[in-house]
């Protein structure tokens, strides 16, 4: 082993001058700062089975420049060395981890990103993450968020078709209201046969309401009785007293019309049980359906029905909204086809579509976002 001092302005050109004279192999074996200058002892053929020797041998060593008293490392100075080099590096490697861990987004934090993305307040985010781990796979912890929010989907299953009872559907103007009766109703006569079901509308206020519920009456065979007040409406449940099942179709308004509340409780005047079911349709916003709910009061309602899926771009919010107001679901409505598209809500079904219409929705964006530069490049 051949070992040499290097005495220089700075580390720099000691380092140039020993890759010169010794090679890129030399290992670098102690540095120190003499006089304003930087000393460096190089080795060459480095064996650590050698050490013993170093000391001897950088004593004997002569710098390229003229003799500087100095110390010569000792054994124990190259450990130390060693260790100061060892605790640089750990120090670095412990920085680049750490901004790296600064700059990712937690699991938890991508997961909450997520579930809003899905269409989730901000409530019913936070309730689905502190119920799970704050580390582990992101795609498992997105498969256990959804099925904590599945079993708080509370659904009535096709109830009102097997056993039937007096229903009324009450909602907004232009939900489907009337076509769910049709497709309710014709379902019904399927099972069940054509006596058994009653038609009563009591929506006086819609151009072609009446007629249309008259029409869908008239092909399946069943009567449709006109209620415009309390008196009317008892009349016609008392004519309908022996079918199996009555569905009442009420006047569609704004919810924010006071005729609406006051239609609903004409329902709850007549001295007739009758379960009242909210139509939401899945195309309206966030709080226009609040605002239905509210008008009705959730406790006064027996579940909820929900309309038009096969139009809307995302069904989330419409879960999170069933889920805090302790709505159950009774049946999905995905187009106008009497009676084939309606179907009793079943969970797995409902969240599936709407994992499907969030994923659909990221696609967009980034078609959009691809897009935008281009047609700003175009526009130029």
């Amino acid at each position: 082993m051949k070992i040499k001092r290097f005495l220089d302005k700075d580390s720099r050109s000691a380092m140039s001058r020993i890759r010169t004279e010794m090679g890129a192999d030399a290992v670098i074996l102690s540095s120190k700062n003499i006089n304003g200058q930087v000393e460096l002892v190089a080795a060459m053929d480095f064996d650590e089975r050698d050490l013993s020797a170093v000391e001897r041998q950088i004593t004997d060593a002569k710098p390229e420049q003229p003799e500087v008293p100095s110390q010569s490392p000792t054994l124990e100075d190259l450990q130390r060395e060693l260790g100061n080099l060892r605790g640089l590096l750990e120090g670095e490697l412990a920085q680049l981890a750490w901004r790296d861990m600064a700059e990712r987004p937690s699991v938890k934090a991508a997961l909450y990103s997520r579930l809003n993305r899905f269409g989730l307040s901000r409530v019913l985010c936070n309730a689905i993450t502190d119920k799970l781990p704050t580390k582990g796979d992101l795609e498992q912890l997105w498969k256990s968020s959804l099925e904590l929010l599945s079993r708080r989907l509370s659904v009535t299953g096709d109830r009102l078709l097997n056993e039937g009872g007096v229903v009324a559907l009450v909602g907004s103007t232009g939900v489907g209201k009337t076509t769910t009766i049709a497709k309710l109703a014709a379902r019904f006569v399927m099972r069940h046969g054509a006596r058994e079901v009653g038609l009563i509308t009591t929506d006086c206020y819609r151009i072609g309401g009446q007629e249309q519920l008259e029409t869908f009456a008239d092909y399946l065979g069943i009567p449709m009785i006109v209620a415009t007040d309390g008196g009317q409406l008892k009349a016609a449940l008392d004519q309908f007293s022996g079918k199996k099942l009555v569905l009442i179709d009420t006047a569609g308004m704004s919810q924010r019309d006071v005729r609406l509340y006051e239609q609903f409780q004409t329902l709850k005047s007549v001295g007739y049980p009758i379960d009242a079911y909210v139509v939401l349709s899945a195309t309206a916003q966030y709080g226009s359906l609040r605002e239905i709910i509210q008008v009705f009061g959730r406790a006064e309602l027996a579940g909820a029905m929900i309309t038009k899926t096969d139009e809307c771009a995302e069904l989330g919010g419409l879960i999170d909204l069933v889920i805090k107001s302790n709505l159950a679901l009774a049946y999905v409505s995905s187009g106008q086809k009497v009676p084939e598209d309606i179907a009793p809500a079943r969970v797995e079904s409902l969240m599936d579509k709407a994992v499907k219409l969030m994923e659909e929705g990221v696609v967009r964006e980034e078609k959009r976002h691809h897009a935008g530069p281009q047609i700003r490049a175009m526009a130029v």
